[in-house]
């Protein structure tokens, strides 16, 4: 008989959970249910028969919406994981937990115990061929954010208290947390977008296994508490950058430089929706959105884990959206501009993971009509080897990622938009906007608009002084200063400097760190 059984739960499909309503409390607390209903205080709350859990002995680790614990047996572990599941689909019944038990085997090491734990979770998630739920007996009230029953639960009992007293740690002080999309400071007839962040780790299944092989001939004790340490370290260290950069809003809003958005009643423009170990989604006043996640990204690139001694890369994803924009879809968005950015990073990087470079790329939505990023990039090609957006960019990354890539980098985008926002290219915002739409037809029609317009220089204030340092390298040499509005970057694709930053000009305010 097996002297050890590990036990894994997970939530599944989360984010169809937590995005099933279009209202942002239910976001927010559908969000906060999961996070409580796979800690250890829940458990220890909801099963006081010692004998079925005790925290000390049978919890292992949690983080991103699972849970592994350790049994004395089988038994023991399955009669907890019928009580737990039993009792949080009783609570929450739109909750659906995935369970797997695999006896230990001392022939192999603790992590090769953790990763057979794990294919077994996901054979199981593989195999199901469906699930079946009570809906509706078609006399309930039905809610008006997701057309469904209200079912007693989720909604009636709110936020659980600790995740408010998280949520209350993680918003600065002397501001309200809000709740509607509408209280994010957006103005009605004039910028009414809001930005949904979703920021992911870099590489973070390569630092498991790194962690696993560093106490692969450890005791299961010390491996436990060194993979448990591991895991909380991650989740505080991305609270902690989120925190850092809320507070850098915060500091931005008292200095005035946020004058812009329309904040009422100490409302903060940033709301924390998921923060679950290295997995981040928030949403903020659309102007703020690009700019707070390149903070959240720098702030957290300065942390080390207590554990493994490393440092933190991470890419982010902006969908920049209206707010009546179905906020699922438009997490879906941001999800995948994450992942662009990601392969963004594994294509300049030689192992070809990218787990050191922290990229971002965003999109704003005016109403196109498409299933897909791939679909919605389409329109910005315009060549075989041609292409408007320079996105994504490098936000953080080692300095030979930086020399191997000159032009693709954040603090060029950023340098860029501010120059135009605050008039040092002084040309007439509606010739400016115009330009936009003739970037898409090519360097003849550029060419032509550009002299017609009388703003050829706009070529040369563009690229001196923004993507080069060096504004006077071409003094003394008989050559004049370089006007480009396009460069070759290192995919071999031919950008525009330009069309980003013209795209951005009215859904940017940028921070003050």
């Amino acid at each position: 008989m097996a002297e050890r059984v590990l036990t894994i739960l997970e939530v599944s499909q989360k984010q169809a959970y937590i995005f099933s309503s279009n209202k942002l409390r239910d976001n927010i607390t559908n969000s906060a249910v999961i996070a409580w209903v796979m800690s250890s205080d829940y458990f220890q709350e909801k099963i006081a028969e010692p004998q079925v859990f005790d925290r000390k002995e049978n919890f292992v680790y949690s983080g991103g919406g699972h849970v592994v614990l350790e049994f004395a047996s089988r038994e023991k572990a399955v009669c907890f994981t019928r009580k737990i599941t039993y009792t949080i689909h009783s609570e929450y019944p739109g909750i659906e937990v995935f369970a797997v038990t695999l006896e230990y085997d001392g022939a192999l090491t603790p992590g090769e115990n953790l990763k057979e734990l794990t294919k077994k979770l996901e054979r199981k998630k593989s195999m199901r061929v469906s699930a079946f739920h009570q809906g509706t007996f078609g006399v309930e009230r039905l809610d008006t954010g997701t057309r469904k029953a209200v079912l007693l639960g989720r909604r009636e009992n709110g936020m659980p208290k600790a995740e408010e007293q998280t949520d209350r740690e993680l918003a600065p002080k002397g501001y309200e947390r809000v709740y509607k999309f509408g209280e994010l400071g957006g103005t009605k007839h004039d910028s009414n977008f809001i930005a949904v962040v979703h920021i992911d780790g870099n590489a973070m299944g390569a630092r498991v296994a790194k962690v696993y092989e560093a106490y692969q001939d450890a005791d299961w004790n010390t491996f436990k508490d060194n993979i448990s340490r591991f895991s909380q370290a991650i989740d505080d260290d991305f609270k902690s950058a989120y925190k850092e950069m809320a507070e850098t809003v915060a500091r931005n809003l008292e200095s005035g430089n946020l004058k812009d958005l329309d904040i009422r009643d100490r409302n903060f423009p940033v709301r924390r929706i998921i923060t679950a170990g290295d997995d981040i989604c928030y949403v903020t006043e659309g102007r703020i959105g690009v700019e707070s996640a390149a903070v959240f990204i720098r702030a957290l690139s300065r942390k080390e884990n207590a554990v493994d001694k490393e440092r933190y890369a991470a890419c982010a994803g902006v969908a920049i959206v209206h707010q009546k924009y179905p906020f699922y879809k438009a997490y879906e968005l941001a999800e995948s501009l994450c992942s662009n950015a990601k392969r963004f990073g594994a294509n300049l990087s030689e192992d070809k993971t990218g787990g050191a470079i922290s990229s971002i790329d965003w999109h704003i939505d005016f109403g196109e009509l498409k299933d897909s990023l791939e679909e919605i990039r389409q329109d910005y090609a315009y060549g075989e080897n041609e292409n408007l957006a320079l996105r994504p960019y490098i936000v953080e990354a080692p300095e030979e990622i930086l020399a191997k890539e000159r032009f693709r980098q954040y603090i060029h985008f950023r340098k860029l938009i501010r120059k135009i926002l605050s008039n040092d290219i002084a040309f007439a915002r509606g010739k400016m906007k115009n330009l936009r739409q003739v970037l898409k037809q090519g360097e003849a029609a550029v060419q032509h608009y550009l002299k017609f317009n009388k703003i050829e220089d706009i070529a040369m204030d563009c690229y001196q002084g923004v993507y080069v340092n060096d504004e006077i390298a071409g003094v003394g040499t008989g050559r004049g200063l370089e006007r480009k509005m396009s460069v070759t970057t290192a995919d071999g694709v031919q950008r525009s400097l330009l069309f980003d930053a013209i795209e951005m000009m009215d859904t940017f305010v940028p921070l003050e760190e």
